[in-house]
């Protein structure tokens, strides 16, 4: 039996990582900017909903809180790579939970307390509940295997 989690899934996990964390990224240098954010796919609110009073927690872009949880994700993912630790891989599994739960929130606030929806926050969205997707697929394999 094989004591440690398929690498094609924790490869998945760090390139979604990436992608979110560039995401957020781009969000956080068009905030610091001042630029406007342009829209694409039929979105209209990017700029409405980069600029509310919703965007901003303890002072702090959100953008930048997804910044730091996409790089966690992704170093958790290097790191079991790294170690094989059932911990590393449980922590990460419970990382995407937290992700996925806050972009349901986010989702939430976009559609009924700003009216709007931008297209980089509902990217964000699907890359972290695909994350939950290979979150769950790793506490489901963490199962399988001996410690």
């Amino acid at each position: 039996m094989n004591n440690s989690l398929p690498k094609i899934l924790i490869g998945v996990i760090i390139f979604l990582a990436f992608l979110g964390f560039a995401d957020s990224a781009f969000l956080l240098a068009k905030r610091l900017s001042g630029g406007p954010i342009p829209c694409a796919l039929g979105f209209t609110g990017c700029d409405e909903v980069s600029k509310s009073p919703y965007s901003v927690l303890f002072g702090i872009p959100l953008s930048a809180y997804g910044m730091v949880f996409y790089l966690a994700i992704g170093l958790l993912g290097v790191l079991y790579l790294d170690t094989k630790k059932v911990f590393v891989a449980q922590l990460l599994a419970l990382g995407t939970v937290f992700g996925f739960i806050l972009s349901l929130y986010f989702l939430y606030v976009q559609k009924f307390l700003i009216g709007t929806f931008c297209v980089y926050c509902i990217a964000s969205a699907i890359i972290a509940t695909i994350l939950f997707g290979c979150g769950v697929a790793v506490y489901q394999k963490l199962k399988t295997i001996t410690v």
